[in-house]
């Protein structure tokens, strides 16, 4: 079987996943992008009145659904630095079906999703392998602009609390998967928390994950 037409693009699971995750209108916006992403880096540059002409929709609409695929973790945007400029957007890689040859494309995505890999292995409690689905969990964060800090406070907010139940006998298993802290990451995200409680539970974590091992031996 041959295709018609050399610039044809690679419709996989990733592009499932953006299917069944989306809106129709963010969805038609993703693929757009797609279309027009350098396969090499899944970036392209883009201004937003072009975008609403070609896919016959509002400037406001297209603002929307950029908010949209930001918070599910589909893309990230680099916003222009004027009106006259084009916005360059990648396609994270969860949501983009080539392997990436340009590896200075993100570097901060790497060092994000890096920096929440050695927040779950500092934790003996811990157990999980970073899935691609937990992957795509920490891409959507990292969309959403949640600071490191949080979800490193959310994780030692979970990890304090495990410790707990596993010390009084609640609870036999360590934590299995980044998803167990989706919540508490947002827990740790409330502004009215004082910052010496932070420093409290850091103290207070390393305390019961001393005892929870000495138990362990």
């Amino acid at each position: 079987m041959q295709i018609k037409h050399r610039s044809w693009f690679a419709v996989g699971p990733e592009v499932q996943e953006a299917l069944s995750l989306l809106s129709d209108g963010s969805f038609r916006l993703y693929f757009h992008l797609c279309l027009s992403a350098n396969r090499s880096t899944g970036r392209v540059l883009a201004k937003y009145p072009e975008l609403a002409s070609r896919l016959g929709k509002s400037r406001r609409s297209i603002a929307s659904y950029f908010e949209e695929l930001k918070l599910r973790g589909v893309c990230r945007v680099h916003p222009a630095v004027n009106q006259h400029s084009s916005t360059e957007i990648e396609i994270c890689d969860a949501f983009w079906p080539y392997i990436k040859t340009d590896t200075a494309a993100s570097p901060d995505s790497d060092e994000y999703l890096a920096r929440i890999q050695s927040f779950l292995t500092e934790r003996a409690c811990v157990r999980s392998a970073f899935t691609p689905a937990e992957r795509r969990l920490a891409s959507q964060l990292e969309g959403r602009d949640v600071p490191l800090e949080q979800i490193r406070r959310g994780i030692a907010l979970g990890c304090s609390r495990k410790y707990v139940s596993l010390l009084n006998g609640a609870e036999s298993g360590p934590i299995q998967s980044f998803f167990y802290f989706k919540d508490l990451i947002e827990e740790a995200g409330d502004v009215n928390t004082p910052t010496g409680y932070w420093d409290y539970l850091a103290h207070e974590l390393k305390h019961l994950e001393s005892r929870w091992l000495a138990k362990s031996r």
